[in-house]
């Protein structure tokens, strides 16, 4: 017994590398002390069980919160039969246990007899351990299935041989090449299994035949239609020649009917598939019954509108005004003031028996020269045309400066709207439609947040108009925000960008207005919570990564960023920023009509008088 105690330790130090160990047994208790004295020299944790005949065993006396434990368990033991039918109901030949299994009768029929329709699966850790008849070394086979419901068969593979004294271990030959390599990697050949594999179709009758179907998923024909779909079926692909498979698909119309029942998510559940073919939004509901496996793709839903151009839009006096503050116009303006009057007195002090214009004729003088139109009367001093040089060099700079902002104003990045979130967009006057995608679809009418809630019921439920006008397909919808400026149109980047970039012109995606309908997130490969393959298929999925396959896919079907070239096009000036200075022109047309008007009417009462 003193080799045998020796083994255990030395393959879970050296072998296993945990610190935990649940010891079945059916020994007497020197044996077991001065195993217990063994591990705690070390510093491995031990229980025992007894496996006697008259012993009752608790359904969850397997249970542990570690990340992983060491199991030894006796096959010779009166209980050991009903101790691997319990662990094979439970499902506890899995990863998080590591099993040694001593059989010192060397009896593979009955290994056989107990794990040949046994739950265990390719992730499985369980080592059968026997003595050589010849040698009494002991001999390790690792023990596993690939899949009992895949058609896989048990395999018993011997691994090495070990001699053990009264005080260590050592392996004296290696009987197969298993030890250079991980296990994941000696098993991750699927050859001639067929894995189970949900997937979900909505823009077909699931009635129709399966040719259609496949025909469907492995076109590219209108991406709008099952996008998440389509893509996770194409990115399966090169999965399925990875693992060297077939799967067999099981087609459902959606999802899921709640967050953790019915549709795909049904089948992950219940173990009807061992994968998921589209990826899934993970949220705290799933995360009870589903654990994400890697990223797939960016998931982002928007209301995309571009600005209303009329004339009564962003209509204000100011705009010639705004490339300066006020302070640079008012001293602008009493620069020009100061000018005029001097103007005035160097005309009366050049002018004594000549025609001296006025005060007044002097200020336009000065305010001529501040518009660059320069001036049909100049002083003749030196010192004068020196003054009025100033004057015109002043206004040159200034004229610079104004043309050159309002330029880079009209050249510069389009105005976008004052509507920046959901609230203000459910309180405007602006149409809305919805891209009738299932998932975007059920958010919009289910969904818990106030912004979200308010929207769907002022835009969709107190609307006059009908449906159809409402739930819009992709491209339709894409287009009606193009030739409709202040359309709103919620869609996801996955599909609608697509369009976007077919159907507007460079300078108008520069336009686009975008309001989250809800945080961005990613898109994930989920798998059932206890699912035997998520490591080999994690791996599987991470090396497709990095090597850039599912990168490929994913920039084959998705647009998530659009590109803004707005110096591609001539500017046009609209009314809403040409309209106030038509209007400061008619009413100086206004006033001179009016003024001249008053000048009629002095000039005859002076006439009469």
């Amino acid at each position: 017994m003193l080799q045998l105690h020796n083994l255990i330790i030395h393959n879970l130090i050296h072998m296993a590398k945990l610190s935990h160990v649940f010891i079945l047994h059916c020994w007497s208790m020197d044996s077991l002390s001065h195993l217990a004295l063994l591990a705690q020299s070390k510093n491995i944790f031990t229980q025992f069980q007894p496996l006697h005949s008259d012993i009752q065993l608790n359904d969850d006396f397997l249970n542990h919160n570690i990340l992983k434990l060491g199991v030894f368990l006796d096959i010779n033991c009166a209980k050991s039969g009903t101790v691997l039918d319990m662990a094979s109901a439970k499902r506890s030949f899995s990863h998080r246990y590591h099993w040694l299994i001593y059989d010192r009768s060397m009896n593979f029929s009955e290994l056989e007899s107990h794990f040949k329709e046994a739950q265990i699966f390719v992730d499985a850790d369980v080592t059968y351990v026997t003595n050589d008849p010849i040698t009494r070394n002991f001999l390790l086979y690792d023990v596993y299935n690939k899949g009992r419901q895949l058609g896989g068969q048990l395999n018993i593979t011997a691994d090495r041989e070990i001699s053990c004294n009264k005080t260590n271990c050592r392996v004296e030959r290696y009987l197969s090449n298993l030890y250079t390599r991980s296990a994941l990697q000696h098993r991750k050949s699927f050859t001639g299994l067929t894995m189970r594999a949900t997937a979900v179709v909505t823009a077909l009758p699931l009635n129709v035949s399966k040719k259609e179907i496949f025909d469907f998923m492995n076109s590219k024909y209108r991406i709008q239609l099952d996008t998440y779909g389509r893509l996770g079926y194409q990115a399966r692909q090169p999965l399925r020649d990875m693992l060297d498979c077939k799967f067999k698909y099981i087609f459902r119309d959606r999802w899921s009917d709640g967050n953790a029942t019915g549709g795909m998510i049904g089948d992950l559940i219940l173990d009807k598939a061992d994968l998921a073919i589209a990826p899934f939004i993970y949220s705290f509901d799933r995360a009870l019954f589903l654990q994400p496996i890697t990223k797939f793709s960016v998931f982002r839903e928007i209301c995309m509108f571009r600005n209303p151009r009329s004339v009564s839009a962003g209509l204000s006096a100011t705009e010639f005004l705004q490339p300066f503050s006020g302070g640079v116009w008012l001293t602008f303006a009493l620069i020009l003031l100061l000018a005029g009057c001097l103007l005035w007195v160097t005309f009366i002090l050049e002018r004594r028996k000549q025609w001296k214009p006025s005060l007044l004729t002097s200020c336009l003088l000065s305010f001529g020269a501040g518009c660059i139109q320069g001036a049909w009367l100049t002083p003749r001093s030196m010192g004068g045309r020196m003054a009025f040089f100033a004057l015109m060099v002043t206004s040159f700079l200034m004229y610079n400066y104004y043309t050159s902002i309002v330029v880079s104003k009209l050249l510069g990045q389009p105005i976008k709207s004052n509507i920046r979130t959901l609230q203000q967009l459910a309180d405007s006057n602006l149409d809305v439609g919805i891209e009738p995608a299932i998932y975007t679809r059920i958010y919009v009418e289910t969904s818990e947040e106030p912004d979200v809630r308010d929207l769907y019921r002022k835009k969709v439920l107190a609307s006059k108009r009908s449906p159809d006008s409402i739930w819009i397909p992709t491209e339709a919808g894409v287009l009606s925000v193009r030739d409709q400026e202040g359309f709103v149109y919620i869609t996801g980047v996955a599909t609608g960008y697509e369009f976007v970039r077919k159907h507007f012109l460079a300078h108008q995606i520069c336009e686009l207005n975008e309001i989250p309908l809800r945080d961005a997130s990613h898109t994930h490969t989920v798998l059932a919570k206890r699912s035997p393959y998520a490591e080999l298929l994690k791996l599987s999925e991470l090396r497709m990564l990095e090597t850039g396959v599912h990168f490929k896919h994913e920039r084959s079907w998705m647009e998530t960023k659009l590109h803004c070239y707005q110096h591609n096009h001539t500017v046009a000036v609209g009314l809403e920023y040409a309209a106030p200075l038509f209007i400061i022109l008619l009413g100086a047309i206004i006033l001179c009509v009016g003024i001249l008007g008053l000048e009629v009417i002095w000039h005859r009462h002076c006439t009469l008088h």
